[in-house]
């Protein structure tokens, strides 16, 4: 499949992505809702935000390293943009339990720097 094809269908899960959060944001009212429409709210929140993240370093690979090497480095780039995806999601979470705190913060980094960085050496591996 060509780079110009995975892109295309990025931006597009992107958009819808935004649509279906913008949906749930003014559509769904959180006083009455309760659980259902904050899980609404963060199921339709995380994708939006990995689109983005995924868009943004996909740009970042495409400027410094080229199309070619920006292509190869497609995975890793989405794989990234996952993870800081459940770290800003996690952080939402916690802040609207209540137990948000910076040392909370800081180990939800911390998950997130182990699983990359033992994620790298496996494709290295490999």
């Amino acid at each position: 499949m060509r780079f110009q094809t995975i892109l295309f269908g990025v931006r597009f899960f992107t958009v819808l992505s935004l649509g279906t959060w913008l949906f749930v944001l003014f559509g769904v009212d959180p006083q009455t809702s309760g659980t259902p429409g904050m899980v609404l709210f963060i199921g339709s929140l995380f994708p939006f935000i990995a689109g983005i993240f995924t868009l943004i370093l996909v740009g970042l690979s495409r400027k410094f390293l080229g199309d070619e090497s920006a292509a190869h480095a497609f995975s890793g780039s989405f794989r990234q943009a996952f993870l800081l995806s459940v770290f800003v999601v996690g952080v939402l979470v916690l802040a609207r339990f209540g137990i948000l705190a910076w040392w909370n913060t800081l180990l939800c980094f911390t998950l997130v720097l182990l699983i990359e960085l033992s994620a790298r050496r496996m494709t290295r591996r490999e």
